[in-house]
């Protein structure tokens, strides 16, 4: 099955197509990812982290066509079933962490992806790992990482309270992993002027 599936065509011209999307992760990507395929041509229905419902008119634009606007913007079409599984489990868990819920959530890794994913948490890991050379589970706390030190830059929170938010129990936690990936304490990277940050889809 690709990535890219058609339902029914009616009126003789109209194509409904679900286009799934790399590197989509905020919802800044949403509101470009709609303005790009709106200019060429298409209905957008709906658009979410990771895809678009749009409506096709005859068969312009092409799918090359999509994918050389998408490309534009550092985005991409995924054109393979295990590649969207992958993009799913990015989308999810960055979502999860920008929802403020982890800190109360007490939904597993695992139940989460394989409740949103609806596919057993085996497969999704097997396909992960496969595809992008790290678990699951080294890739989550890598993004978390990551928005601890976005979080660390604004201030406005202590490092406790950044742990709490990020589904830490405690603060040790979080600055033992936080060390071990970036080579610096919370505090010292607190004192940076240029930060290190990473773009979330470039993890």
């Amino acid at each position: 099955m690709n990535a890219v599936s058609s339902t029914s065509v009616y009126l003789n011209t109209m194509e409904k197509m679900t286009l799934n999307i790399k590197n989509m992760v905020c919802d800044r990507c949403e509101m470009v990812i709609e303005t790009a395929l709106t200019a060429l041509g298409l209905e957008v229905d709906h658009v979410q982290l990771g895809k678009a419902e749009v409506t096709r008119k005859s068969d312009k634009p092409s799918m090359h066509e999509i994918e050389k606007e998408l490309e534009r913007f550092n985005f991409g079409l995924i054109k393979d079933d295990e590649s969207v599984v992958v993009e799913k489990v990015k989308t999810t868990l960055i979502k999860w962490i920008d929802s403020g819920e982890l800190e109360s959530d007490v939904t597993s890794l695992s139940d989460h992806l394989a409740k949103n994913l609806t596919k057993s948490y085996a497969t999704i890991s097997r396909v992960f790992s496969r595809k992008e050379e790290i678990t699951i589970e080294k890739y989550f706390i890598r993004l978390k990482i990551e928005k601890a030190k976005e979080l660390v830059e604004y201030g406005n929170q202590s490092f406790s309270e950044i742990a709490y938010q990020l589904g830490y129990k405690n603060l040790q936690h979080l600055s033992r992993q936080f060390k071990e990936i970036t080579g610096m304490s919370m505090s010292d990277y607190q004192k940076l002027q240029d930060s290190d940050r990473k773009s979330l889809d470039k993890i």
